[in-house]
């Protein structure tokens, strides 16, 4: 039975549905009930102006003077024959008793107060029982209130049922009241009556609400299983998601194991005596950012770039790039750097197609050549810099690059190659965009190309692994909780 409330309550059109149909119940409830109530208040005011209209209309045929000299004339105690015998106690029972079976009342009855004892008592009465002058035990306190006027007594309870009552003054020739008429109904008839009437209603209410719910339940369980079907449906889809999914992951993380083994190990540093350090910090598993390194004779090329797009696009790209790179210095180990990355860019465009409805991908790079014997720099750059951290004096050179990509591009020139001596403890820094360009911090502002630049000249003096700490350290810091913009990729070469 939960379960099934739980699966209605879980469908937006059941739960609607099931809203609909309790408002419709409770709103039939409110009414019925409202309507009963406003019933019953309608017959009891019927009931008072009737008994008002029959005392108000029977005090002007009853001789004010006539009932106060019957009440004068026999004292406390008189026997009942006696009252009976009496002819104005006659006529006037006689009076009070056609109202009664007119009407179909209780016996009515005449009240006097008596001012000296504060209180009333029984006068002529419309049926055969005699309480002449015996005290009205407990009257209502309107009778006292309202003598002058006459009026009505609210609805009470008594061992013999719910009573409603009304009253008139008497009065002689000179206006005086010398008695009150009283006329009461028993209510149980008429609640009975309400009770009939609304008991039909309810039933009738009923017979619809249960007729309705006959008609929405096999609607409701049509909808349930509908979306029982589509939630197994989605549970399929999930499931064939998260395996496409897992499948997908496996073939990227192996991806990364073929791009790592790829990429140059710092052990080629190491083994022509120079120390390196590379910061690669994938936005995605693998990058579009590789870091190249290569050894022809006396030389050491080394590069940072950066190919259009970021992972799997971008990983397949930078293969593309590196082996054009690579087959550029085999053809031109000799030329300048710019004469190398012309040669790459053609071979790129040889392979991707530069035509308008071919590929125009390429990538920005710095490409730096390293005379082991004379320590003499090298340099060309596609939109990526190079920074100099020279030892002695302690300063920062920069060398800046062409405002082209390797690749296609609306104006393409040949590349420019830039020379600087390099001296022992001297630190040479490659890198991407990504590290300037990620948004974080307390204003979530771009890390910007000055800072780095600060970054580099605070850790400079540090050794490779610890330099390397320190980037990732602040890198990390800036980014906090946001979201890593692109791929990342820092080099230090110590010379």
């Amino acid at each position: 039975m939960s379960s099934l409330i739980n699966r209605i309550l879980s469908n937006l059109s059941t739960r609607i549905m099931l809203i609909i149909y309790a408002s419709i119940i409770a709103i039939t409830g409110f009414f019925i009930v409202f309507s009963y109530y406003n019933e019953l208040q309608l017959q009891e005011e019927r009931q008072y102006d009737k008994l008002s209209g029959i005392v108000t209309t029977l005090t002007t045929c009853m001789n004010g003077d006539a009932h106060e000299d019957l009440m004068n004339r026999y004292s406390k105690g008189v026997s009942a024959e006696q009252i009976k015998s009496d002819s104005t106690y006659q006529f006037m029972s006689h009076q009070l008793n056609k109202i009664v079976e007119l009407n179909k009342l209780s016996p009515m009855y005449t009240l006097v107060y008596i001012e000296k004892t504060d209180e009333f008592v029984y006068g002529v009465r419309s049926d055969d029982f005699v309480d002449f002058k015996n005290p009205y035990q407990q009257p209502p306190k309107e009778l006292r209130e309202n003598m002058e006027t006459g009026g009505i007594i609210p609805k009470y309870q008594s061992e013999n049922g719910t009573w409603l009552s009304a009253f008139a003054p008497i009065k002689n020739k000179e206006g005086k009241v010398v008695a009150l008429v009283e006329a009461d109904i028993n209510f149980d008839e008429f609640t009975a009556l309400v009770n009939k009437r609304y008991a039909r209603e309810v039933a009738i209410a009923a017979f619809v609400i249960i007729l309705m719910a006959f008609i929405l339940i096999p609607y409701a369980r049509k909808l349930l299983a509908e979306d029982q079907k589509q939630k197994e449906l989605a549970l399929h889809q999930k499931l064939e998601l998260e395996r496409k999914n897992k499948d997908i992951m496996a073939s990227i993380r192996y991806a990364l194991k073929i791009q790592t083994a790829i990429f140059p190990s710092e052990e080629t540093f190491r083994k022509n005596e120079r120390e390196i350090f590379v910061y690669h910090a994938p936005k995605d598993v693998v990058a579009g950012d590789f870091y190249w390194i290569e050894r022809h004779e006396n030389h050491l090329f080394f590069a940072v770039a950066d190919c259009t797009g970021h992972g799997v696009p971008g990983a397949i790209l930078s293969i593309v790039c590196m082996n054009a790179l690579n087959k550029a210095v085999e053809l031109c180990a000799n030329d300048e750097t710019g004469a190398i990355l012309d040669t790459t860019r053609r071979l790129i465009a040889k392979q991707i197609g530069t035509d308008e409805n071919q590929m125009s991908d390429g990538m920005d790079i710095a490409l730096c050549r390293l005379n082991l014997d004379t320590n003499e720099l090298s340099y060309s750059g596609a939109f990526n810099p190079i920074y100099i951290f020279e030892k002695n004096p302690q300063k920062m050179t920069v060398l800046t690059p062409d405002k082209q990509p390797v690749g296609s591009y609306v104006r393409q020139v040949p590349f420019a190659s830039k020379s600087h001596q390099l001296q022992p403890g001297d630190m040479v820094y490659l890198f991407t965009d990504g590290y300037a360009d990620q948004f974080g911090g307390e204003f979530g502002k771009k890390y910007n190309y000055k800072s780095f630049q600060k970054l580099l000249e605070s850790i400079a003096h540090l050794s490779m692994n610890e330099q390397k700490k320190e980037l990732r350290k602040a890198f990390i810091e800036w980014m906090k909780d946001r979201e890593q913009l692109d791929d990342v990729c820092v080099m230090g070469v110590k010379i």
